[in-house]
């Protein structure tokens, strides 16, 4: 990532979600408001019709603030309502480690995900489409990163490393 990246911030950028293979899955603007060699931050509304994952409503307008790593395997999007910005909580993908260009943040999703609520209760998810992938025989350092990152992305949670460090501390 050059420094051009972080000359003239916020400004408008893409992002493209792709699946494991390659496939693309969506592609959205947001604005970049941070970058740095260890995170870019983008803001970026729902634009989509609502969805209800069981867990979580993400409904149009909600505003997300998105946390790319360059060189790590996760992605985290801070979810806020749309009407009065209160945190629905924090979804989190693990993803091959993003590729950054000047107008363009790309990720190709893995398909395990975490939810972390704003009481810090957290969820991992699609463990059976993660294994449907069969990364342990098609790529099995992808396999072993991805694991990784999510024992990193939990450590982060109970850490209240940023931008978990507003959840509440578990009661002893």
């Amino acid at each position: 990532m050059g420094s051009g990246l972080r000359a003239g911030l916020p400004r408008p950028i893409r992002v493209r979600r792709l699946t494991a293979d390659g496939r693309l899955r969506v592609v959205y603007a947001g604005r970049l408001v941070q970058a740095t060699p260890e995170v870019l931050v983008v803001e970026a509304l729902w634009e989509r019709p609502s969805l209800d994952l069981g867990y979580v409503l993400l409904e149009p307008q909600d505003r997300f603030v998105e946390y790319f790593f360059p060189g790590r395997w996760f992605v985290i999007y801070e979810i806020h309502h749309h009407r009065d910005d209160r945190l629905k909580g924090w979804y989190c993908d693990i993803v091959y480690p993003p590729r950054v260009t000047e107008g363009e943040i790309e990720i190709r999703d893995l398909a395990l995900d975490v939810f972390v609520t704003p009481t810090g209760e957290v969820r991992v998810l699609d463990e059976e489409e993660f294994e449907a992938l069969q990364l342990p025989e098609r790529d099995p350092s992808a396999y072993a990163a991805a694991r990784s990152a999510l024992r990193d992305l939990l450590r982060m949670v109970e850490r209240r490393d940023p931008p978990f460090g507003i959840l509440p501390w578990a009661a002893a």
